[in-house]
C-alpha cells in the first residue's frame, strides 16, 4: 500500500483530464461534464501581467494540489474529541472558472477546499469502500459542533464499532462560504468532492471504487443529491438524510434525469414535520426520479418526533458511533450497478394530510390548505387552487398618497418557513412592531444564506407574488433599491444563517444593510386601519417538465395606532 508523505505537498495529474483510480472503474472527464474550465481556459480568464508570464505560471503548475492542512490543525485540533481524531487534515486546490471563483485570491481561477481523511488499517490485497459525508460550509476544517457540526456525525463512521465491521476510508469536507456563490460555483466544488475520491484511490491504491458512498443530512443530502448528478458514474449509493434536490437559495434543481439514468442506488429519509425542508421535497425527489425511471430507490416518511431530531428536522440516528444503524448497514451493503431494489417504494407514517407540507405553518389559518392538495402524488403546477383563494380574498392596495413613515426590515427565508419577518412563525406575536406609514422591507434569503447584492441572480430564476391578508397597503414591489442610505436594523436580530453565501457579505453586517439587496418592500398607509399588517408572499421557480418549486410566507407585523 502507498503511503503518503505528510512532510511534502502531493500533486497528482490533472483529474478532470484523466481518471485517478486506474481502469475502466474510473470517471473521467469523457464520460462526466465537469463545471471546471481547462488551463488554457484559466489563462486567458486570468488577469496578469504578460501573457508569457500567464502562460508559464499556467504551465508550472498541475492541479490538483494536495497539501496538509497545518494552519487549521495547528488552531483546532486540540479541541477535537474522539472519533474526531482520528482524521487527517487536507487542503484541496482545483482550476475553477476565474469568473465564479470568489475563494482565496478572488477571479485567479484556483478553487480551495479542505477535507479531513480517514484512513483503516488497511491490510495487504484488500480493497475499502469510502463514505463521504458532505454539508459543511465554513473554511475551518474543525470536527466540532461549535465550528461544524455536520462533519462531527460522519465521524461515527470512523468508529471502532464500525470499522471493525466496515473497515473503510471516511471523508468530511468543509467548504469555504465564499464557494457558494451562484449555482455554477457550488457544482463546480461538489463535482471535486468525487475527485478526492478518485485522488485517495491513487494515493493509497487499495480503493475499492465500485463502492463509493455520499451522505449528509440537510444541506449535506442536497449535496449528495448534487453529486450523483455531476458524477453519476461514481457512486454506489446515496443515503439522504432531511435533504431537497433544490437548491433553493440559488431555485435550482439539479439534474434529476442524470441521477435516474445512473445506477446510483438511493435511500431517502424525511420526516413529516420537518419546519426547515418540507416533507413534500422529498416527494417530490421521489416522484420526479421514478417518473424519469428510476426503480432502486426507497424513500422512508418518519414523525420526526420520534427520533433523536431537530424538531422533526434530520434525523440524528441515522449514525451513530456506538452501535452500527440499520442505516449504516444499507450503505455498506451497496456495489455499483447491483440495484438493491428493482422497483421503487416508500413506507410512510400516517397519511399527507397530516404533513407539513410547504406553507402548511404560514397558512395553518386557511380552510382546506393541508389537504387540498396531495402532494405525496403528484409535484405542484404552476397554479395552486389553494393559493388563488388567498389571492381571490386578498385586499386591494389602498391609494393613500405620499407615505411619511420610517423604513423597518424583515427577511424571509425560501425554503424556512418559520424565518419570517423577524419573528418565530410558532409564536402568537411577532417581534416587530410599526407604525401607520412605515415602509417594510424584506429581504429575501435562500435557505443557506443570503442573496446579498445578487438581484440578477435573484430577479432570473424567481417569480414572487402577493396576497394582502390584512391591513392598509398602498404599494409592493419587488426592489433592490429599497433605500437610498445604509438602513440600521435592531442589534437582536441576524439576517445572514451562517454567513453566506454572497459576494459582499452585506447581509452579514453587524449593525446595517447598505440598502441593494433583494427585498419585497411594502409600504403601508398613514391612515392605517386595524393592528396588524399580513401579507402572504409565495415564490415559485419553473423547474421545466410543468413543475414547480414553491414556497410561502406570510410577513406578519403589529402596527401600534
Amino acid at each position: 500500500m502507498k503511503k503518503r508523505n505528510m512532510a511534502l505537498a502531493l500533486t497528482v495529474p490533472m483529474l478532470l483530464l484523466a481518471g485517478c483510480g486506474g481502469g475502466s472503474e474510473t470517471t473521467t472527464a469523457a464520460a462526466t461534464e465537469a463545471p471546471a474550465t481547462t488551463a488554457a481556459e484559466t489563462t486567458t480568464a486570468v488577469e496578469t501581467t504578460t501573457a508569457a508570464e500567464t502562460t508559464t505560471a499556467a504551465a508550472a503548475v498541475t492541479y490538483p494540489i494536495v497539501t496538509e492542512d497545518t494552519e487549521h490543525q495547528k488552531e483546532y485540533a486540540s479541541k477535537e474529541e474522539g472519533d474526531a481524531t482520528k482524521f487527517a487534515w487536507y487542503k484541496w486546490e482545483f482550476e475553477i472558472d476565474p469568473d465564479i471563483d470568489t475563494v482565496g485570491e478572488i477571479g485567479d481561477g484556483v478553487g480551495e477546499l479542505y477535507f479531513r481523511l480517514y484512513s483503516p488499517e488497511a491490510k495487504d490485497g484488500e480493497k475499502y469502500p469510502i463514505v463521504e459525508v458532505l454539508g459543511g460550509l465554513g473554511s475551518t476544517n474543525a470536527m466540532t459542533n461549535e465550528t461544524n457540526g455536520y462533519a462531527t456525525r460522519g465521524a461515527a463512521y470512523a468508529s471502532d464499532v464500525n470499522q471493525a465491521e466496515n473497515p473503510s476510508y471516511v471523508v468530511n469536507f468543509s467548504t469555504p462560504f465564499e464557494a457558494c456563490v451562484n449555482y455554477e460555483a457550488e457544482l463546480a466544488y461538489v463535482y471535486q468532492f468525487g475527485e478526492v475520491a478518485k485522488w485517495v484511490e491513487s494515493e493509497f491504491g487499495n480503493v475499492d471504487m465500485d463502492r463509493i458512498y455520499a451522505t449528509g443530512h440537510s444541506q449535506g443530502a442536497g449535496w449528495s443529491y448534487e453529486l450523483a448528478s455531476v458524477q453519476p458514474d461514481l457512486l454506489a449509493a446515496i443515503l439522504i438524510n432531511a435533504g431537497t434536490t433544490i437548491h433553493t437559495t440559488w431555485g435550482n434543481q439539479c439534474d434529476m434525469k442524470a441521477i435516474a439514468d445512473s445506477d446510483v442506488n438511493i435511500y431517502i429519509w424525511h420526516g413529516y414535520n420537518d419546519p426547515y425542508i418540507p416533507v413534500n421535497e422529498a416527494y417530490r425527489a421521489y416522484n420526479t426520479l421514478t417518473a424519469l425511471g428510476k426503480q432502486n430507490i426507497h424513500m422512508e416518511i418518519q414523525n420526526g418526533d420520534n427520533v433523536t431530531s431537530s424538531g422533526g428536522h434530520c434525523n440524528h440516528d441515522i449514525v451513530s458511533s456506538e452501535k452500527i444503524t440499520p442505516y449504516m448497514a444499507w450503505l455498506y451493503e451497496q456495489t455499483k450497478s447491483v440495484p438493491f431494489i428493482t422497483t421503487a417504494e416508500k413506507t410512510e407514517e400516517d397519511t399527507y394530510a397530516d404533513y407539513s407540507w410547504a406553507g402548511r405553518l404560514v397558512f395553518a389559518d386557511m380552510d382546506g390548505w393541508t389537504t387540498a392538495n396531495d402532494y405525496a402524488n403528484w409535484t405542484e403546477p404552476a397554479d395552486n387552487s389553494t393559493w388563488d383563494q388567498a389571492k381571490a380574498d386578498s385586499k386591494a392596495l389602498v391609494d393613500a398618497g405620499e407615505t411619511t413613515g420610517k423604513i423597518v426590515l424583515g427577511k424571509v427565508r425560501i425554503g424556512d418557513e418559520t424565518a419570517t419577518s423577524y419573528d418565530d412563525a410558532t409564536k402568537d406575536n411577532p417581534v416587530v412592531t410599526i407604525a401607520p406609514g412605515d415602509e417594510v422591507a424584506i429581504t429575501v434569503q435562500g435557505y443557506t444564506g443570503g442573496y446579498g447584492d445578487d438581484w440578477d441572480a435573484f430577479n432570473k430564476e424567481w417569480a414572487v407574488d402577493w396576497a394582502v391578508l390584512e391591513g392598509s397597503v398602498t404599494d409592493i414591489e419587488l426592489t433592490h433599491e429599497a433605500s437610498a442610505e445604509p438602513v440600521l436594523r435592531p442589534d437582536t436580530v441576524t439576517l445572514a444563517n451562517g454567513g453566506g453565501p454572497n459576494v459582499n457579505n452585506s447581509l452579514y453586517n453587524e449593525n446595517t444593510l447598505d440598502g441593494k439587496q433583494v427585498y419585497v418592500k411594502i409600504q403601508t398607509a398613514d391612515n392605517y386601519e386595524g393592528d396588524t399588517l399580513k401579507v402572504a408572499l409565495r415564490f415559485t421557480r419553473d423547474l421545466g417538465n410543468g413543475e414547480y418549486a414553491s414556497y410561502y410566507h406570510v410577513v406578519n407585523f403589529n402596527v401600534q395606532q
